[in-house]
């Protein structure tokens, strides 16, 4: 597991915040360590609320047989993680389709799951039996830091996204409905059915496309080189994956041209949190930025971003291969 900084992006200053492993982890009945049985594990769990360890090896690996010798029979890997974490040793040739479904190509392995089996982690290699318990109890830390601040989060009315007045999909067939996009029109009745076609577009024809600027027209280039929010000008633009970046000068503009992919936000910008949480890409906002591993990533809120903060690895493992149709676009303003 890397511990990186975290460098949160705001449009006045940039705040540099380290991760941590600190944090007390809840208090929990001490269920047994140790399962073969991936669902008796996970049942155990979602019971207590606690992480899952899934240790993946193979008879004929030598590295997976000396741990067995040196972790798992060691009676300090019982008197440690008990009641903390839930581990479960998986015979990646008794269970392939197990390892399969968590990319396991090479033993030991292992991947840490939160109760619905959500990714909070991987490791792989041979590890001593300090630094593997070590390894599970910065996981364990980290995700009671992010249920006390999910139960806070509850506790206040407070959702994982924020309350969207209107969705569309990126490129969906239909422009806004006039009548919703009056000024001061902010919440529309959406209880109904989808928005009518203007009178304009008829049966048949093309509908436009949309296309967003991204970054609020703020330059990547500049953004990522400089960590600087210099506003990209009219005449030098980009249009990529379905939306529209603006550079600052001629040489930012053939700079992005060159290799996009090191400027735009990671997930088309959207806020990594909610996709983890609810499956949903909801694009975030430049008012919370953040770079982690010098790879820009947006949020929707403050909470969202600061529950990047105390967990990030869990949120860089999505594995979801977005295309700009699957993005929401929220228009509150």
């Amino acid at each position: 597991m890397r511990f990186v900084n975290l460098t949160l992006v705001t449009r006045c200053s940039l705040t540099l915040l380290v991760l941590s492993g600190a944090g007390a982890s809840l208090k929990a009945d001490s269920p047994s360590l140790m399962y073969q049985d991936y669902r008796a594990g996970l049942t155990q769990a979602r019971q207590k609320n606690l992480p899952l360890l899934l240790h993946f090896y193979t008879d004929w690996c030598g590295p997976c047989q000396r741990m067995e010798q040196t972790v798992f029979s060691s009676p300090q890997l019982e008197s440690s993680l008990a009641g903390k974490i839930i581990l479960v040793k998986v015979n990646a040739e008794h269970s392939p389709d197990l390892a399969r479904m968590y990319n396991i190509t090479s033993y030991p392995s292992d991947v840490f799951l939160d109760p619905q089996g959500r990714v909070l982690g991987t490791s792989s290699g041979m590890l001593a039996l300090s630094d593997y318990i070590g390894q599970a109890l910065r996981v364990e830390s980290r995700y009671q830091q992010s249920q006390q601040f999910v139960k806070s989060r509850t506790e206040a009315g407070n959702g994982p996204a924020p309350y969207s007045s209107l969705e569309i999909k990126l490129g969906a067939p239909a422009p806004f409905p006039k009548a919703l996009m009056q000024p001061g029109n902010t919440k529309p009745d959406l209880a109904g059915d989808k928005p009518a076609l203007p009178a304009e577009i008829h049966k048949g024809d093309v509908p436009p496309r949309v296309v967003f600027v991204a970054l609020d027209g703020y330059c990547p280039v500049q953004l990522k080189k400089n960590r600087e929010w210099i506003k990209g000008q009219a005449e030098w633009i980009v249009e990529y994956q379905q939306q529209q970046y603006r550079l600052s000068s001629l040489a930012d503009k053939q700079e992005f041209e060159s290799q996009p992919e090191s400027f735009v936000p990671r997930l088309l910008g959207c806020d990594p949190v909610i996709m983890w949480e609810t499956d949903r890409a909801l694009p975030g906002s430049t008012e919370f930025a953040a770079f982690f591993n010098d790879e820009l990533y947006l949020f929707t809120s403050e909470q969202n971003r600061e529950m990047f903060r105390i967990d990030p690895e869990r949120y860089i493992n999505l594995r979801h291969a977005l295309v700009p149709r699957d993005v929401e676009a929220i228009l509150i303003r």
